[in-house]
């Protein structure tokens, strides 16, 4: 029998990290969550409370109760800003309604033997998947391992492998290419896959993947010795699959576990990585037409991160008013219910969320969930979310712009101080939880 006609072996390897936590607001059927808001003028600023800063034209800043426009206040949230990490709250709600909560993406690993025991021929296709650290390669060498793989020939990736070993440890890194080049994802494989490389960092990696497997269940026994020859790429469409006589599927964790850090630690890799793999501009051009429900005049989206982008020859700022980021939260939290996942499932817990990026100096009872924004060139200091309230969820914009750096700690103490007030105003309730994740899959 010829090489080609061996038949395929499927060896399927989900992994799966529990189901999604429950709730997504207040009360068993919160009366706002199905409905896009509705402002009450679309001329002047609307109040039906009183507001701090109300005078200074360095604050715009917009409110609203279970979406009900009577609810509404509003000041200078019709003029467009720079929405910085803000524009990470616009990706998850992309992505819920494009992918769904728990979408997976599918590492396929396909295997051949040759003749000398041990050693194969192996491709990987991880599929757009952004999250490929230390921690997963060494779990996929254990799943390599267990199929008797100790070394490998020729281990070929296409065009949808990319290997960025630092996604989650540098949240906040700024890449000239997402996804990353062929040509760095070749080199950090070569790292990786051959254990002679292997230095401190992996082997606290290695340490967290025995850890997470002995914890679930899992089988991960990663050998002393690995190694890799040739790490070569190839165009998906000219890999003969029939070359290979097993496979091996590895899911990841759901989407909404990417998300939860995407906007905890504001990861701008796995944001623009992920507004990417759906599609970028254009695509998004029509959730925002036909699901958001914004004029491009309100709301202008470059990247999935926040962080500038100069494809046109000149730096292009994310750009939106306040009232179109209440949108956005509204359809946020509609896709979250849907979801049956909890608010804080998916954005920053400031009393839970101990490595996020906002300071948590006060005693916000689980009742606040929450995504900040921060830009330097082009400053600006944002905060947008949720607080859990006796009478429904209230989503707050905030949004700090045309600053000097001299006045950039005013500038965060109001925002601090705008949240603050809401709780004068209002009864809180602890509402809101916060998830757990891998370092191998989230």
């Amino acid at each position: 029998m010829s090489k080609g006609c061996f038949p395929f072996l499927f060896l399927s390897i989900f992994l799966f990290f529990g189901c999604a936590p429950d709730s997504s607001g207040t009360g068993s059927t919160p009366s706002g969550v199905h409905t896009l808001p509705e402002r009450p003028s679309q001329q002047n600023e609307v109040f039906s409370r009183e507001l701090l800063y109300k005078n200074d034209p360095r604050v715009s800043y917009c409110e609203i109760l279970e979406n009900q426009s009577s609810s509404y206040s509003g000041m200078r949230d019709l003029t467009l800003q720079p929405l910085a990490s803000l524009s990470k709250i616009i990706t998850s709600s992309w992505a819920l309604e494009k992918l769904g909560s728990d979408f997976r993406f599918q590492a396929e690993i396909y295997l051949q033997p040759l003749v000398d025991k041990g050693v194969f021929d192996v491709y990987l296709k991880t599929n757009w998947d952004p999250v490929v650290n230390i921690e997963k390669l060494l779990y996929f060498i254990a799943q390599l391992n267990q199929q008797g793989v100790k070394q490998i020939r020729n281990l070929v990736i296409d065009e949808s492998t990319r290997i960025f070993l630092g996604v989650l440890s540098n949240p906040h890194l700024e890449l000239e290419n997402t996804p990353i080049s062929t040509g760095e994802s070749i080199e950090n494989l070569q790292l990786i896959f051959n254990s002679k490389n292997w230095a401190e960092k992996t082997k606290q990696a290695k340490a967290n993947v025995l850890s997470w497997a002995a914890k679930s269940g899992k089988s991960a026994s990663i050998p002393e010795k690995f190694s890799v020859t040739n790490v070569l790429y190839r165009k998906a469409k000219e890999i003969r699959l029939q070359d290979y006589s097993s496979k091996i599927t590895v899911a990841s964790a759901p989407l909404y576990k990417y998300l939860k850090n995407i906007n905890v630690t504001s990861n701008n890799y796995l944001a623009d990585a992920l507004f990417h793999y759906m599609g970028g501009v254009e695509a998004f051009a029509e959730f925002q037409k036909n699901r958001l429900n914004v004029s491009s005049k309100d709301l202008k989206i470059f990247t999935g991160s926040g962080l500038s982008d100069s494809s046109a020859g000149f730096r292009q700022d994310n750009l939106g008013t306040c009232f179109s980021m209440v949108k956005v939260l509204a359809y946020l939290r509609k896709k979250a219910f849907v979801a049956q996942l909890n608010l804080g499932a998916l954005l920053l817990n400031p009393s839970l969320d101990q490595d996020g990026t906002f300071d948590a100096s006060e005693a916000y009872q689980n009742a606040v969930v929450l995504k900040t924004g921060r830009l330097y060139e082009v400053p600006a200091l944002n905060l947008a979310g949720y607080v859990a309230t006796q009478d429904g969820v209230l989503s707050f914009v905030f949004l700090g712009h045309d600053f000097t750096n001299e006045e950039a700690k005013d500038i965060e103490n109001y925002r601090r101080l705008m949240l603050k007030d809401i709780y004068s105003q209002f009864s809180v309730r602890a509402d809101f939880n916060t998830i757990e994740y891998s370092p191998i899959f989230f």
